[in-house]
């Protein structure tokens, strides 16, 4: 488990992560990555595949982690839409590909100063997300190729 997710869970554990979410749990390595690697921490994930959920909820559940970790299944776009605004440390999109809707519904999310990390970014032709998430006036964004991390401007 260690090994798997270590940028989101370096990351998690660097900036003191409380709350996290993630979108695209697959199986929930990254969930259980970022769980363990700050030990105070509450992940939600968001999963749209059922038998992914399934599956993700199953392996959270055999780490003993089913208490701090949440599979909600659903598309991001419902889920984001229910969760509280500036609740969040942290967000990490892992899923295809980020439409600029959930850009900023994890921006929402996300308390000012709380961290994005954006992946998957090359992966679809809508580059106003890539503009978005390089916008100075909402973002402080360093770009790592294909994925970005994102800390949000008050």
């Amino acid at each position: 488990m260690r090994g798997e997710g270590s940028l989101p869970a370096t990351l998690a554990a660097a900036i003191g992560a409380r709350r996290i979410i993630e979108v695209g749990t697959a199986l929930g390595y990254t969930a259980l990555s970022m769980a363990d690697a700050v030990p105070t921490a509450r992940v939600e994930s968001v999963e749209m595949d059922g038998d992914h959920a399934h599956a993700a909820r199953a392996h959270i559940a055999r780490h003993h982690m089913a208490e701090r970790i949440d599979v909600h299944h659903g598309t991001a776009e419902k889920v984001l839409a229910t969760l509280v605004t500036g609740a969040y440390d942290m967000a990490f999109f892992d899923g295809f590909t980020p439409t600029a809707d959930i850009v900023q519904e994890l921006r929402r999310l996300l308390r000012p100063g709380g961290t994005l990390l954006a992946g998957n970014l090359i992966l679809g032709p809508d580059r106003t997300v890539v503009d978005s998430l390089g916008d100075p006036s909402r973002w402080r964004t360093h770009s790592l190729g294909e994925t970005a991390v994102c800390v949000k401007l008050p």
